[in-house]
C-alpha cells in the first residue's frame, strides 16, 4: 500500500456546479420555510375554531340549564395529601 492509496480523493467542483448547489440549496430551504408557515397557519386557525366551538358549546350549555355565565376563570381546589395515620 503507498501513501497515495489512504488518502482520500476529493473531487473539485466547477464554478458552475457550486452556483448550482447553492440555488438548490435555497429552493430546499424556501420549500421547508413554506411547508413550517403552512402548518403553523392550518395549527392556529383550527386551534382558534375549536375554541369557538368550545365557547359555543358551554353557552348552549348554561343557557339550557339556566345558568349565568361566570367571566372570572375556573379554579381548582388545591390537592389535599392524607398521611396513612389520617385514613380511616
Amino acid at each position: 500500500m503507498t501513501q497515495n492509496d489512504s488518502t482520500p480523493q476529493f473531487i473539485k467542483l466547477t464554478d458552475e456546479q457550486v452556483r448550482a448547489r447553492k440555488r438548490r440549496n435555497i429552493a430546499i430551504a424556501c420549500g421547508l420555510l413554506l411547508f413550517i408557515a403552512t402548518v403553523y397557519s392550518i395549527t392556529v386557525s383550527r386551534m382558534h375554531a375549536n375554541n369557538e366551538a368550545r365557547k359555543a358549546a358551554e353557552a348552549a350549555e348554561n343557557a339550557a340549564v339556566g345558568a349565568v355565565p361566570s367571566t372570572a376563570p375556573a379554579v381548582e381546589a388545591p390537592a389535599v395529601e392524607v398521611t396513612p395515620a389520617e385514613r380511616p
